[in-house]
């Protein structure tokens, strides 16, 4: 659940504030993520970060960071039009009455984002949590997601507790999901 939380809350401004610019340069950078994978991301990461300090410390927050940067192509994709298309509808308004910077995003653009932002949330959250990526490569003891902890069920022959923990992702990947959309549109009516 926190590397879930941990990388929705990465990704949402990241691809916020490179929907907002909506030029060709900021959709190419958010697609950047496509052409790696998460493993060689999420190892590059730790080799990097390695002489900083251990293993075991950077394991969940690489893994979320990833995890927020393989959502970003997708949450681009979701942003970018509604702000474009609020952009049409609402800047010249918004220029009219002076908006600019972050009063223009907080007043003028964000009550009509919530929507495709609770979408971008919830997708970002499922699959964060249902992710088996850089995690098997440098958890340890203790730091297993539900999908490495099913995983390593299924490989010692434990086939009910291994359904028994996919059952918790599945519905813990649609309660994300649906909360997080569910409560975007409630505070979008």
């Amino acid at each position: 659940l926190a590397v879930a939380l941990g990388a929705m809350a990465i990704c949402l401004p990241l691809a916020l504030s490179l929907a907002l610019p909506a030029g060709r340069w900021a959709q190419a950078v958010g697609m950047l993520p496509l052409a790696t994978s998460g493993m060689v991301m999420g190892s590059g990461l730790l080799l990097l970060l390695l002489p900083l300090t251990g293993i075991a410390a950077l394991a969940l927050p690489v893994t979320a960071v990833v995890n927020a940067a393989m959502a970003l192509p997708f949450a681009l994709r979701i942003l970018a039009p509604a702000v474009a298309e609020e952009g049409r509808a609402f800047g010249p308004l918004a220029e009219t009455l002076g908006l600019t910077g972050w009063a223009r995003l907080r007043i003028a653009l964000l009550p009509r984002l919530w929507r495709p932002l609770g979408l971008v949330a919830g997708l970002t959250a499922a699959l964060a949590a249902g992710d088996l990526g850089v995690i098997a490569l440098f958890a340890t003891e203790g730091q297993e997601t539900l999908p490495l902890l099913m995983q390593r069920l299924m490989g010692a022959y434990r086939m009910e507790a291994a359904a028994g923990i996919g059952l918790v992702l599945l519905a813990l990947c649609l309660g994300l999901f649906w909360a997080f959309e569910r409560g975007a549109a409630r505070v979008a009516a």
